[in-house]
């Protein structure tokens, strides 16, 4: 079993391979995505429709900087906050977002995942 710091390290990694499928597999067939330049997303088909276009960015990478891992008394469910850096050419130029995450993982599979900008 993977626990939710795991997940987080393979999802950031997993970004710059560009691969909507392989992004959405992380998710649970119900998830819902509530990304940083998006609506509310539910569910696979609307993650998947998500990362077609987030990945598209060029040399688009993510670093984890800090990460909060709590784990529930169960053991099946561990919620994940913390900061992350985003980083791609725009037109030529390198652009950061810095950001914050919370990302809520069930048996596997991510559920629940909330990214905002970081306030300055």
């Amino acid at each position: 079993m993977f626990y939710g710091d795991e997940i987080v390290n393979i999802w950031a990694r997993s970004i710059q391979q560009r691969n909507p499928e392989l992004m959405t597999s992380m998710y649970s067939k119900d998830a819902v995505l509530l990304a940083t330049y998006t609506n509310l997303i539910e569910g696979q088909q609307g993650i998947r429709e998500y990362f077609q276009d987030f990945l598209n960015k060029e040399d688009l990478k993510c670093e984890i900087t800090n990460n909060i891992t709590q784990l529930d008394y169960d053991k099946d469910t561990t919620v994940s906050s913390g900061l992350y850096i985003f980083s791609f050419r725009n037109y030529g130029q390198l652009t950061k977002v810095h950001a914050r995450y919370t990302f809520v993982v069930n048996l596997n599979k991510i559920i629940t995942h909330h990214s905002s900008i970081e306030p300055e």
